[in-house]
């Protein structure tokens, strides 16, 4: 099933039983997840929707969450994730697991989240069979200007296919970091953001010419969100705050920067495997490339740091989407801790103070 089609789904009122969302782009997880909220009532929300982060023992405790009637009627949704793709599941998960999807409760929805699961996995196996997987792989250029046209369509504009063709080329990204001539797809979390800019910078627009790409400036934001990511790869912590600050005090998305962030710690776990670089305009070394700063990161911080800054980027996550009074403090308080390698000690800990070095080491 592809993303729009589960999205469809929700939107008729007609969600079934499991899914399986699995693949590397964050910006459609999101998407999914937004129109699983949106197809909630605002007010039964917060008896209809649970999410949680997997722990291994655990799911038979969470499974029962959905097979209890919400309070108010309605839908239940329960929303699962994990950092680390359910490699933790031991028999006793695969045990609960099965046992709910052979009789799964007719008012609930329970949404399994992964970026590269491993297949070989019982868990895995388990889901793949049982529910129904959905598939979040970036659109390659031809679907991407599909999605463009029905973006300026919601905002009430026009544009030429052969432009919005143009728009998503603008945002490719290649699949196969050995080979410039390889696969590719479309970044639309960033494209997003442009586009935002675009009908910003244009306001009462009610068509998209060509001239008007003169605001989009994908290029320099790789390179100012790349100062970022090298400066957090080299773990100089006084240079990633200023960067950051500039880059906030430019507009540029608190989304798209904290997106860049996972996507630089997803690649340095994987050993840099299979994404290669975020930007479709430079096919040869470019420093300022995620593909080229994940090993210097993998490098610099030890495997144990990496997964607790994939856990750090969750919860900021999860702050931003739950409107944080003030999500550039958060941000901050992420670079922080992931530089100096400090495991949050709770919620609390995200309003605190944030001790910032003087001087880079």
């Amino acid at each position: 099933m592809r993303p729009t089609e589960f999205i469809a789904m929700l939107r008729k009122g007609e969600p079934g039983a499991a899914y399986f969302l699995r693949g590397p782009d964050r910006f459609l997880q999101e998407e999914c997840r937004k129109a699983v909220v949106s197809s909630i009532p605002a007010d039964s929300r917060q008896w209809c929707l649970t999410e949680l982060e997997f722990v291994s023992g655990e799911l038979g405790h969470a499974l029962e969450g959905a097979e209890q009637m919400p309070m108010l009627g309605g839908h239940n949704f329960l929303l699962i994730s994990d950092p680390e793709d359910f490699k933790a599941a031991g028999d006793e998960d695969v045990e609960a697991l099965r046992v709910y999807l052979e009789r799964p409760a007719s008012f609930s929805t329970v949404v399994f989240l992964a970026t590269e699961p491993d297949r070989r996995r019982r868990f895995v196996t388990l889901l793949e069979k049982k529910s129904q997987v959905v598939e979040l792989r970036s659109p390659d250029r031809k679907e991407a200007a599909e999605w463009v046209e029905h973006f300026f369509q919601q905002a009430g504009v026009e544009i030429a296919h052969g432009l919005a063709e143009e728009i998503a080329g603008k945002f490719e990204i290649s699949l196969d970091s050995r080979s410039s001539a390889g696969p590719s797809a479309v970044n639309l979390l960033w494209m997003r953001t442009e586009l935002e800019k675009l009908l910003t910078a244009r306001p009462g627009i009610k068509r998209v010419e060509a001239a008007d790409l003169d605001v989009v400036v994908a290029f320099r934001e790789e390179r100012e969100i790349g100062k970022l990511l090298r400066a957090i790869g080299e773990r100089k912590c006084a240079t990633a705050l200023t960067t950051l600050r500039e880059l906030l005090a430019s507009k540029v998305a608190e989304t798209l920067i904290l997106w860049c962030i996972g996507d630089l710690f997803r690649q340095a776990m994987r050993g840099v495997q299979s994404y290669g670089n975020r930007g479709g305009w430079s096919r040869g070394a470019n420093p300022y490339a995620t593909s080229e700063i994940a090993p210097l990161t993998q490098k610099n911080y030890p495997r144990e740091e990496l997964m607790q800054a994939m856990r750090a980027v969750r919860r900021a996550d999860l702050g931003i989407k739950s409107s944080w009074k003030d999500s550039r403090i958060l941000l901050e308080f992420l670079v922080w801790q992931i530089i100096v390698g400090k495991e949050s000690a709770g919620e609390a800990a995200l309003g605190g103070e944030i001790p910032l070095p003087a001087t880079d080491s």
